[in-house]
């Protein structure tokens, strides 16, 4: 069974303290790796990161955000060139501070792919598979679901109440068993009317290197790589608002296993270097699950 994975970045909106890089807008929306390039399928997925408020107005690690994102995910492929990718993710975000707690439909994301050059199943040495798309990210999520949560940073909410549009780009390197794939992707974000807030731009680059076994019915793929991301800073009246944007370095490993249709995979990254919220904000980690269907 052929299994070639490659790392597609869709950046939905899903981040504490008055920054975009905890619940509502980063890494809560990207696909991650994706099962089997050239098949469609269905799966779910669970994304776990969390956050320390560092400011030094507050006491060593009394603010702590956590976020749980569990998203229904699927690809449609058509043709030899054309395919369909949507996300439609559950967030539970939760705040130990105040005991504030959001859950609820967070912002789904659509993007259509168009495969440029793809020689995989080619008899080359070196086989290669470049990748565009683009797509929207919608306002499916509240913005301000209760006004009792009122002074909970924007972040914090289930969504950013904005039609924001996506771009990416992916390409993908195999010789024998190793697997090289590198993607940019970039979030242009629009302003939410309602609250005259915008949040900031995103851009991703990621890069990894996996090595892929067979046996039998199975197939599995660990795999090393690194990913940097940048944010803008939020608006809101068109005035930069302190606290949000920033950039970071992680590193990532994980694995991709396959047995027949099925398709699992778990991933981790840590921050090899940060500076979010204007240095007030440290992230501790991120872990993401995955099962998918393959048809």
């Amino acid at each position: 069974m052929k299994f070639i994975t490659t790392i597609v970045a869709l950046l939905l909106g899903t981040s504490t303290f008055a920054c975009d890089i905890c619940g509502c807008s980063s890494a809560g929306n990207t696909l991650g790796i994706l099962p089997h390039y050239q098949r469609s399928f269905i799966g779910i997925r669970t994304l776990y990161q969390s956050y320390e408020n560092v400011n030094s107005l507050y006491e060593a690690g009394s603010i702590q955000d956590y976020f749980i994102q569990t998203s229904l995910w699927g690809r449609y492929t058509f043709g030899k060139r054309w395919q369909v990718i949507g996300v439609l993710p559950y967030n539970v975000n939760h705040r130990n501070y105040d005991n504030a707690t959001l859950h609820g439909i967070g912002d789904a994301s659509a993007l259509v792919n168009f495969i440029i050059l793809n020689t995989m199943d080619s008899m080359k040495v070196f086989k290669h598979h470049l990748m565009v798309g683009t797509g929207a990210k919608l306002p499916t999520g509240d913005f301000m679901e209760e006004e009792r949560f009122a002074d909970i940073p924007a972040s914090f909410r289930l969504g950013t109440g904005s039609f924001d549009a996506l771009f990416n780009i992916v390409y993908t390197l195999q010789y024998q068993g190793f697997v090289f794939s590198a993607n940019a992707n970039y979030r242009l974000a629009t302003k939410n009317q309602a609250r005259s807030y915008k949040f900031g731009n995103q851009a991703n680059i990621t890069g990894y290197l996996a090595y892929q076994q067979r046996k039998e019915n199975w197939a599995i793929q660990p795999y090393l790589g690194v990913s940097f991301e940048h944010l803008q800073k939020d608006t809101h009246y068109y005035a930069a608002q302190h606290g949000t944007g920033g950039k970071a370095v992680y590193g990532l490993a994980g694995v991709e296993a396959a047995y027949n249709q099925y398709s699992f995979g778990v991933n981790s990254q840590m921050p090899i270097s940060q500076n979010y919220g204007d240095g007030e904000l440290k992230n501790k980690g991120r872990l993401m699950a995955s099962v998918t269907y393959l048809f």
